[in-house]
């Protein structure tokens, strides 16, 4: 049959010998959709089988026997996977699996190799071919990938060495670090960098170094094309909103490994349309945002609690029990375009998880414990995600084989791949200059011109009369919130049916005439139970403008401060792309 894919026909079967096992012959069988692993039960009764979905698959590697390994002819190839494990996403979670298996069929290890590298080659080719449903990033460029160690409770570097790091080397993805020294270090490194050498970016962080680098490439005369550069974001910071968001959409277990389920959407690099927020203020000031802008206690919470951002998260739950002993409102004239047809209900429609069938996938089988031994020397595996606890060191039993263009081996140690990773993390900012440009690759045409006038277009002047289709609502508040994901936080739901491009503003209203005790539910209920307390609405619209009457408060865009006074801001649906499944 016709697959679509380069010299092969499915399935694709083998007989292997599960590394390091005594009872692990096992027939091999790929095909599109699955990896089917079938043994026989050492009592002969039946048969074992373990079937992964390729979808699920990660990378894999040739190999050829170490020091401690006397068969010089056999090849080995391991594959890496994160299946998902439990029967829902509040009980799933997606933990490692690597499998070893020994190629021993020819004679020579070169003849065995070649089999290897043919499964090899399949294998990453099926697992990769999601690309023909969605974009994907240019897997010949290497990726930026820009951290904060500040951020938050201060673990975000630490995250990237013992988590980030090994799983991109496991998906061989090419990446540059870059750890921020300063404030604005991004905001201005992006403004000239040449976005032409990267695939895309990875934000290791908080919201904040994202917001930073958004609104460095505002600055760039190329900005309507230069905003459309794929991001990432891992979290690690305080507020993660936006990576929960991406989970909550894709139905992925997040609050299980949030670093885990954040780093797998770089690793597969489906570039998926995300909505953006242009917001300006009466002298012509614009900033870029994607998570979310408003004024009263939710900003209030966000922005006094930064003196306990040492507690990460948790800092919000306090604050925001101080903040409601003491509740503020806000008089404020909130106008807004609303979204036809659409309601709070509104969402469009979510992927769909498959879990991976493995027959004793609960007790840590004997299979996965084997080859946990193995991949253990070869990368740093958080504690959380490890799948047995065993100690066995084969650093030297195994060296990792690679072709290059010229058709030669190249070796390369198995233990020394996460340590030559970390060596390339770069504490400077002249790591980047020599890729700087004063006017970036990407040229300022016509089209741009338009699309700015486009974009504005939804905006009258603040001197203006506004459009008849336009609704004011002039009233003391305690919230006057906008968010365009579903997450403020990895635990505060705003917008529960929110998704990354609706086109939608979810603006969230909370009268002040609402009593203390339906405010505490409200911050107590968000999960979206919120939505049916007595004075909180949320509306659906697609440009707003808030003009504050009182003379003073804070006014936050995707959680930093900006001068307070009036704003509007519309939606750019689309126009930012992110990084996912």
């Amino acid at each position: 049959m016709d697959t679509g894919y380069t010299h092969c026909s499915f399935p694709l079967e083998g007989t292997f010998q599960l590394y390091g096992q005594k009872n692990g012959r096992c027939v091999v069988r790929l095909d599109p959709s699955e990896l089917t692993v079938t043994r026989a039960d050492s009592d002969n009764k039946g048969e074992r089988r373990q079937t992964i979905k390729t979808n699920d698959i990660v990378g894999c590697v040739c190999m050829k026997g170490g020091e401690k390994e006397n068969r010089k002819h056999v090849a080995f190839i391991t594959v890496y996977a994160y299946p998902l494990f439990g029967s829902s996403k509040k009980k799933g979670r997606r933990k490692r699996l690597a499998l070893t298996f020994e190629v021993e069929e020819k004679e020579s290890f070169e003849e065995n190799l070649d089999i290897a590298n043919r499964w090899r080659t399949t294998l990453l080719q099926v697992a990769r071919r999601r690309g023909q449903e969605c974009q994907q990033i240019d897997r010949h460029k290497k990726l930026l990938v820009l951290i904060n160690p500040n951020s938050g409770p201060g673990k975000a570097l630490q995250i990237y060495k013992k988590q980030v790091a090994a799983l991109y080397g496991e998906a061989e993805l090419k990446h540059e670090v870059v750890v921020t020294e300063r404030a604005n270090h991004a905001f201005d490194m992006v403004r000239t960098l040449d976005l032409n050498l990267y695939a895309g970016c990875v934000i290791i962080s908080g919201d904040g170094l994202l917001f930073e680098f958004y609104n460095g490439l505002l600055q760039r005369p190329d900005w309507q094309q230069a905003i459309q550069f794929p991001v990432g974001i891992i979290p690690g910071g305080s507020g993660n909103g936006l990576a929960s968001s991406i989970a909550h959409w894709q139905g992925e277990p997040y609050l299980a490994n949030p670093v885990l389920v954040s780093t797998l959407n770089q690793v597969y690099g489906c570039v998926s349309p995300m909505d953006l927020v242009l917001v300006q203020t009466p002298e012509g000031k614009k900033t870029l945002s994607f998570l979310s802008l408003g004024l009263g206690l939710l900003s209030d919470i966000d922005i006094e609690s930064e003196r306990l951002r040492s507690l990460g998260e948790t800092r919000f739950v306090i604050w925001a029990i101080a903040r409601w002993a003491n509740l503020r409102k806000y008089k404020a004239s909130v106008s807004f375009r609303r979204v036809k047809g659409k309601n709070a209900n509104f969402h469009k429609m979510r992927p769909v998880l498959e879990r991976s069938q493995t027959v004793e996938e609960e007790q840590g089988t004997e299979t996965t414990s084997t080859h946990e031994r193995l991949l253990r020397s070869s990368s740093i595996v958080p504690e959380s995600s490890r799948l047995s606890s065993s100690s066995f060191d084969l650093t030297s039993s195994l060296v990792k084989v690679e072709c290059d263009p010229a058709g030669q081996q190249q070796e390369i140690e198995v233990g020394q791949e996460v340590l030559d990773q970390e060596s390339r993390v770069n504490h400077s900012q002249g790591a980047v200059e020599n890729h700087n440009r004063s006017n970036g690759n990407l040229e300022v045409n016509r089209r741009g011109e338009e699309e700015e006038r486009e974009d504005d277009s939804l905006l009258p002047e603040f001197s203006e009369t506004l459009p008849h289709d336009w609704e004011t609502i002039e009233d003391n508040f305690t919230v006057v919130y906008a968010c365009y994901q579903s997450h403020i936080s990895s635990d505060a739901t705003l917008a529960p049916n929110a998704t990354p491009n609706d086109g939608i503003i979810w603006l969230l209203l909370v009268r002040g005439n609402a009593t203390k005790a339906n405010v505490l539910k409200f911050l107590l209920g968000l999960d979206g139970s919120h939505l049916s307390i007595p004075g909180v609405e949320l509306i659906p619209v697609d440009a707003m403008r808030v003009i504050p009457r009182t003379a003073k408060g804070t006014l936050t865009v995707d959680g930093e401060v900006i001068p307070w006074g009036p704003i509007q801001a519309n939606m750019l649906a689309g126009k930012g792309k992110i990084l996912t499944r």
